[in-house]
C-alpha cells in the first residue's frame, strides 16, 4: 500500500479526482458550458460543407424594404409575395413571421383609425374585404406552415377560431415533463391559421451564454404540444397527417415523420451541424415581387419566408456567428435531409464519466514525475488522445463527446501531482534561496537595462518614413508595440534606388530578450542579403534562411530554444506599381483599394525561415493600382484578446479594412491600431503588435 500511495501527491490527487467526479455527476451549468464551448470549437474547426439543396429563404431584406416600404408591410403585399412563391409550386412554405394582430392598413382598420373620413369613402371602404382575406387566400394556394411563438399572456378568445391542429402520436411515456415549456403560445390571427396546413414553433433554445446550439423539435405550453416549424414543414411537405414523439424513462428519444426517426436529446432538442452563412440560400422578396426572379426555380423546394432587414432581423448567435432565424431553420432542414445532424445520446454520460476516471488514474499512476519533462510530454500526449478521439467522433460519427471536462480533470490531477513532486525537491530549492535573493537585488538594475535595451532595439528600426511631400510616389508608415519591454517583431524598409522600395515585416518565435536579439540579427541579415541580391528575393530568402538556421542551431547547442522567423518582404517598383514579394509563413497582407473589398495578397509562399534548410522560396508578383494600399501585420493584431479571452480575428480586420478611410499610410495604421485597442480594452497585451502600411501614390503619368 505504501508503494501505491507513497508517491508525492497521490492521495491528494485521488481526493481531487473524486471531488471532480462528484462535480461531473451533479453537472452544474458551468460544467455543461465547458462541453458546449468545446462542441462549438469543433464546428468552427470543421464546419459542415454546404451542399446545394432545394431549401431556400425568401428574405424581406434591406433591398425589399427600400423598394416596398418599411416593415410591417400591408398583408396584401405579403399576399402578392406568397402568390409569387406559390406560382413556383414549392413542396411546402414555412413562414417565420407571426401575424398576431390584424393589419392596421385593412379597410376596416382605416375606418376605425380615421372617423373623420367622408361618409362616401367610409362606405366604399366598408365594402372591401380585410387584408387578411387576401393573405389567407394566398396561403391557400401553397402548402403553408405558420410560425408559432411564445407569450406571457393567454391567447385571446378570438384565437380559438378554425385552424388545423397537428396530431402528435406519443410513443412511450408522457413527453411533457421533459419538454421546454413556455407560459403561452403566440399564434397568427385565426383568419390566417385557418388557411394554413399547419403551425410550428419558431422558438429556439439558446444556452446560458446566448448561443443557439440546439433547437427543440417539440415544445409545450399549458399542456399543449407543438412541433417545431421544421418538423411540421416536413410533415406537410410529405403529405402525412401525424407526427410522432418517442419518450423513455430518462427523457425524449426523438421525433418521427413519415417513417423517418429524428433522434434528440432528453429535452427533444436536436443539434444542427452548421455551415457558414451562404448567400445562395437567399432570394430577395423584392426580386420575386418585381418578377426579376423566375418562380420556377422554387419548384419542389422547401421555402422559408423571413424578415432579415437591418434592425428587424431575428438574429441568432450560433457556433459560427450570427445568423438569421430563418437560416437556422434552413440549416436544420439541410442537416435532416443530408443525415448530418449532430448527436449526443444519453449513454454518453457514463462514457464521459469513465473518461474522467481513466484519464485521472493514468495521470496519477502512470506518469514519471521524477522526470518532469517526460511527464509533461506524456501528459500532452494523453490530452492529444482525449481531444483527438472526441474530434474524430465528431467528424466521422457526428457524435458529440465531451473531452473538455476529462481534459480539465486530468490537468487538475496533473497539477497536484506535479506540484507535490516539485515540493519534494525542497532541499534543492533551499540551495537556490540565496540566488533568489540575489536576483531580487538585481531586479532594479535589470529593469533599467531592459529599458535601455528597448531604446536600443527601437533605435535599430527606421523612423524616417518615405512619403509626401518629399516622395510623391509612395507613402509608408509603420508602428510597433512590444508586449514586453523588448519584443520579437520587426519592420524594415529601404529605398534601393529612386524607383525601388524594399519593405518587410517579421515575427520571431518566442518572447522577451532572446526574441529581441534574434530580431536584431534578422534585420541585419535581411538588409545585408537585400543589399547583395536586390530584386532576386529568392536568393535573399535563401541566404537569410541559411544564416538564421545556423544561428538557431548554435543557440540550441548552447542550451537555448530553436527559433525561427515568419517574414513577408517585397520590393515595390515606384514607377509601375508592380510588387515582387515572398511570404515565409507570415500572415497574408491585405490590399485595400477604393470602392472594393479588402482582399488578402495571395501567393505560394513557404515555411518560416530557419525551419527548413535549402527551401526554394518562390517569388510572387502583384500589380497595384494608383492609390492602392498594402497593410502588413503580425499575429499580435489578429490574436489580440479582450477581457473575455476572445480573439480579434482576421475576419474582423478584413471587415474593418472595408471601411478604412481613404487617406495616407499613417491614417490607415492608426485606424487599425485604434480598433484593436478598443477591442482589447483593459486586457493585458499578450503579443507584440506591428503594423506597416505602404500606399502607392505614383506621380508618374499613366
Amino acid at each position: 500500500m505504501s508503494e501505491i500511495f507513497g508517491a508525492p501527491g497521490r492521495v491528494a490527487a485521488l481526493v481531487v479526482l473524486a471531488l471532480l467526479m462528484v462535480l461531473r455527476a451533479i453537472d452544474p451549468a458551468f460544467v455543461q458550458s465547458l462541453a458546449l464551448r468545446g462542441f462549438d470549437r469543433e464546428q468552427q474547426i470543421a464546419p459542415r460543407s454546404y451542399q446545394p439543396l432545394p431549401v431556400r429563404i425568401v428574405a424581406i431584406d434591406e433591398k425589399s424594404l427600400a423598394k416596398y416600404g418599411q416593415w410591417p408591410w400591408p398583408r396584401t403585399l405579403v399576399a402578392s409575395l406568397v402568390r409569387q412563391i406559390a406560382a413556383g409550386r414549392p413542396r411546402v412554405l414555412g413562414v417565420d413571421i407571426i401575424f398576431a394582430e390584424s393589419d392596421r392598413l385593412s379597410p376596416g382598420a382605416l375606418i376605425d383609425a380615421r372617423p373623420d373620413l367622408p361618409p362616401a369613402l367610409t362606405h366604399e371602404l366598408s365594402m372591401l374585404p380585410s387584408n387578411e382575406v387576401a393573405l389567407a387566400a394566398a396561403f391557400g394556394e401553397v402548402p403553408t406552415v405558420l410560425g408559432v411563438g411564445s407569450s406571457d399572456q393567454p391567447e385571446p378568445a378570438a384565437a380559438g377560431g378554425p385552424s388545423r391542429v397537428t396530431i402528435i402520436r406519443q410513443i412511450g411515456g408522457d413527453p411533457r415533463p421533459f419538454l421546454i415549456a413556455y407560459p403561452y403560445f403566440l399564434r397568427s390571427i385565426p383568419e390566417l391559421t385557418g388557411a394554413a396546413r399547419g403551425q410550428g414553433s419558431v422558438l429556439d433554445s439558446p444556452d446560458a451564454d446566448g448561443i443557439t446550439r440546439r433547437l427543440p423539435l417539440f415544445v409545450v405550453a399549458q399542456g399543449q404540444l407543438a412541433p417545431a416549424l421544421t418538423i411540421e414543414m416536413l410533415r406537410v411537405g410529405a403529405g402525412v397527417g401525424t407526427l410522432g414523439i418517442t419518450t423513455a424513462a430518462d427523457g425524449v428519444q426523438g421525433g418521427s415523420v413519415d417513417g423517418v426517426f429524428i433522434p434528440t436529446d432528453e429535452h427533444a432538442r436536436v443539434y444542427p451541424y452548421f455551415t457558414p452563412s451562404y448567400e445562395g440560400r437567399y432570394i430577395s422578396a423584392a426580386d420575386l415581387l418585381d418578377k426579376t426572379y423566375n418562380p420556377a426555380g422554387l419548384q419542389g423546394g422547401i421555402i422559408l419566408i423571413g424578415v432579415t432587414g437591418l434592425g428587424l432581423i431575428d438574429e441568432r448567435q450560433t457556433p459560427l456567428g450570427l445568423m438569421a432565424g430563418a437560416e437556422v431553420h434552413a440549416q436544420l432542414f439541410e442537416c435532416i435531409l443530408t443525415g448530418s445532424l449532430l448527436h449526443r445520446p444519453a449513454k454518453l454520460y457514463r462514457l464521459e464519466l469513465a473518461m474522467v476516471v481513466a484519464a485521472g488514474l493514468i495521470t496519477i499512476f502512470a506518469l514519471p514525475y521524477k522526470r518532469p519533462r517526460i511527464a509533461i510530454g506524456s501528459f500532452a500526449i494523453l490530452l492529444l488522445i482525449l481531444f483527438g478521439a472526441a474530434f474524430g467522433s465528431f467528424l466521422v460519427l457526428h457524435v458529440l463527446v465531451d473531452a473538455v471536462y476529462p481534459g480539465l480533470a486530468s490537468v487538475a490531477t496533473f497539477g497536484v501531482m506535479l506540484g507535490a513532486s516539485l515540493r519534494s525537491a525542497e532541499a534543492e530549492r533551499r540551495r537556490l534561496a540565496a540566488e533568489l535573493e540575489h536576483e531580487r537585488e538585481m531586479e532594479a538594475r535589470l529593469e533599467g537595462e531592459l529599458n535601455a535595451a528597448r531604446s536600443i532595439q527601437m533605435g535599430l528600426l527606421p523612423h524616417r518614413f518615405p512619403g509626401p511631400p518629399e516622395n510623391r510616389d509612395v507613402d509608408l508608415y509603420a508602428l510597433i508595440e512590444p508586449a514586453r519591454m523588448v519584443g520579437g517583431d520587426l519592420y524594415d524598409f529601404l529605398l534601393l534606388d529612386s524607383s525601388r522600395l524594399f519593405f518587410a515585416i517579421a515575427d520571431v518565435s518566442g518572447k522577451g530578450v532572446p526574441a529581441a536579439l534574434f530580431m536584431a540579427m534578422t534585420k541585419e541579415v535581411l538588409r545585408d542579403a537585400v543589399a547583395r541580391h536586390e530584386e532576386a528575393l529568392d536568393k535573399v530568402f535563401a541566404e537569410a534562411n541559411a544564416k538564421i538556421s545556423a544561428a538557431s542551431g548554435d543557440m540550441a547547442i548552447e542550451g537555448g530554444d530553436m527559433m525561427f522567423v515568419t517574414v513577408f518582404a517585397g520590393i515595390l517598383n515606384l514607377a509601375t506599381g508592380m510588387i515582387a514579394y515572398v511570404n515565409a509563413g507570415h500572415d497574408e497582407p491585405f490590399v485595400i483599394r477604393a470602392g472594393a473589398e479588402a482582399k488578402e495578397l495571395g501567393g505560394e509562399g513557404g515555411p518560416p525561415i530557419g525551419t527548413v534548410d535549402d527551401f526554394p522560396y518562390a517569388v510572387a508578383h502583384a500589380q497595384l493600382a494608383r492609390g492602392d494600399s498594402l497593410l502588413l501585420y503580425t499575429d499580435g493584431v489578429t490574436e489580440a484578446e479582450d477581457r473575455n479571452d476572445c480573439f480579434y480575428t482576421g475576419a474582423r480586420l478584413a471587415q474593418l479594412l472595408n471601411s478604412a478611410p481613404n487617406g495616407g499610410a499613417k491614417a490607415l495604421v492608426e485606424y487599425v491600431r485604434e480598433d484593436v485597442s478598443r477591442f482589447a480594452a483593459d486586457a493585458v497585451q499578450a503579443d507584440d503588435i506591428t503594423l506597416l502600411a505602404v500606399r502607392w501614390t505614383s506621380a508618374a503619368p499613366g
